[in-house]
């Protein structure tokens, strides 16, 4: 029909087309207010004669709601009996790349179909609690909720005299509390994630190590023959440092990767050497970035050590712990990420252990007066700042931005410290319990040891001689299979040259019954792939 988004049938098993919570609301709608819901004249959700739609839409919010949570709810509570990785099909491709803009706007009621029907059959698969991979949770109801309520004030957290940025200031607070990070002076900052809240902290790192150099940065920025800034970092480190430092123009020239030991840490002893040649030759070091849990192997820095190498030459220390610094909490990690409160600033993700729906990076730091130096600017336009709490526009690049508070204050509130740690703890343990079936097994081997909730490991078939780029290829194909059975997602990675089956826990629902499942999944696979 033209003007109409592209209609097809509902993938086979998805639920009806309008749930029962939405049908309740809406034969009470008809019965109740029919003008506004629908008539024979004039269907549910058409623009009545003279009102704006989004008028419309909010008179009608009540009925639209109601069947937006019916078809979420739907959702949620289907997903654990649905395949864990669902691909999107060929004909839903072309459908969702090709739709033409309509002329005259189209019903709400149509508009909400759409997205029962073609958007929400095929997601990525990290709602699902057998999804193992990267380090992705799912969304805790109550913070899609919360999300929900942010949306509809819209107010951003960039600055204003609004609820949400005092609620900010409690929220901070206790997200320091929860990893040990010093809470007096601090500021806590939300951003799209751990790579942009680590940008902004080598940005502060950056200027501050320019300013005590005599170097204006921002008025002659990196043109005035100065000299070489240099930062510091784990060969295990995130990807996103060298973005970092690409888009800081320093260059990957200029990012030294320290060596780690067997156990994937960074070495305190040739961090020291490195930063000791750079400055005989001159070089500013401005920044080292210590691991707090590494995506790819879960290794934890030895931040002790490295905080003395830091203090000892005048660096700023930051510590990427977007997975990790959660572990805080897990009694069997805590002693480990004690030097958190020693580190100037620190990355660590709402959107992983804590369930918050993506996006949602924290960024701790001491320092909140560098990071002001290096982003304020209030045009004439802006009102002057709010004394009781600080604006964080000034903190930062970005000016608008969203807010990210209702939904991670949700989340935590919900959990609160013990459920937050108990999930930690808990993920941690089966993660440990992988790692013992796995060096108990005959036809598997492990890679790597388990740290926080990551294992590396591959199979290895039981009696037989395979060289490595066989088993590359044999643990490439049982990922695949892997996918291809809807049982779970399991990705594949890199160890010391080796392709490795990567296994993550973080979904609050895991437990042993995953880890045997996932073991003799695998076992399975392999050997009818290795035949």
């Amino acid at each position: 029909m033209p003007g109409t988004l592209g209609a097809s049938p509902a993938p086979a098993g998805n639920a009806a087309a309008m749930p029962t919570a939405s049908r309740t609301a809406n034969r009470f709608c008809m019965r109740v207010i029919p003008r506004r819901c629908g008539s024979p004249d004039r269907p549910a959700g058409s623009m009545a004669l003279g009102m704006h739609p989004f008028t419309q839409d909010r008179e009608e919010f009540e009925r639209l709601g109601a069947r937006t949570a019916g078809m979420l709810g739907e959702y949620l509570r289907a997903l654990p009996a649905q395949p864990v990785d669902r691909v999107v099909p060929e004909e839903a491709r072309h459908r969702l790349m090709s739709l033409p803009m309509p002329d005259t706007g189209l019903p709400a009621d149509e508009i909400l179909e759409f997205l029962r029907r073609e958007i929400l059959p095929w997601p990525v698969s990290v709602g699902h609690r057998r999804s193992y991979g990267w380090v992705n949770s799912p969304p805790a109801p109550i913070a899609i909720l919360a999300d929900a309520v942010a949306s509809t004030m819209n107010c951003g957290l960039d600055g204003f005299d609004h609820s949400a940025l005092f609620l900010m200031s409690s929220l901070g607070r206790w997200i320091m509390e929860l990893v040990g990070f010093p809470t007096r002076g601090s500021l806590c900052l939300l951003l799209s994630g751990g790579s942009a809240a680590t940008l902004n902290a080598l940005s502060a790192a950056r200027h501050h190590a320019a300013e005590r150099a005599g170097w204006d940065l921002r008025k002659e920025g990196l043109q005035g023959g100065r000299a070489r800034l240099v930062a510091y970092a784990s060969a295990e480190s995130h990807s996103s440092i060298q973005k970092c430092v690409e888009q800081l123009g320093v260059g990957t020239d200029n990012l030294r990767d320290i060596e780690v030991d067997d156990a994937f840490r960074m070495r305190p002893d040739a961090l020291r050497r490195a930063v000791e040649a750079d400055l005989a030759a001159g070089h500013l070091p401005f920044a080292i970035v210590a691991c707090g849990g590494a995506t790819n192997t879960g290794a934890i820095d030895p931040l002790d050590a490295v905080a003395d190498v830091a203090r000892e030459f005048g660096i700023w220390l930051h510590v990427d712990g977007a997975f990790g610094a959660w572990a805080a909490l897990d009694p069997a990690y805590a002693e480990r990420f004690k030097a958190v409160a020693r580190a100037d600033s620190v990355t660590l993700n709402p959107h992983k252990w804590p369930q918050v729906p993506v996006d949602c990076g924290a960024l701790l730091t001491r320092h909140p007066d560098a990071h002001r130096a290096a982003f304020s600017l209030t045009p004439d336009y802006l009102p002057a700042g709010n004394s009781e709490v600080p604006w964080p526009c000034e903190y930062m690049f970005q000016l608008t931005y969203g807010n990210r508070a209702l939904k991670t204050w949700a989340a935590l509130a919900r959990l609160g410290r013990s459920g937050l740690a108990e999930l930690v703890t808990r993920c941690n343990r089966l993660a440990g319990l992988l790692d013992a079936r796995v060096r108990v097994a005959p036809d598997l081997e492990l890679l790597a040891p388990a740290s926080l909730s990551v294992v590396n490991f591959r199979y290895r078939p039981a009696g037989r001689r395979l060289d490595d780029a066989a088993l590359d290829d044999l643990n490439q194909r049982i990922s695949a299979a892997v996918s291809e059975s809807g049982e779970a997602h399991l990705p594949t990675s890199r160890v010391r040259g080796r392709t490795s089956l990567r296994a993550c826990f973080l979904h609050y629902e895991n437990d042993e019954g995953d880890v045997d499942h996932l073991v003799g999944l695998v076992q399975r696979l392999g050997s009818e792939l290795a035949a």
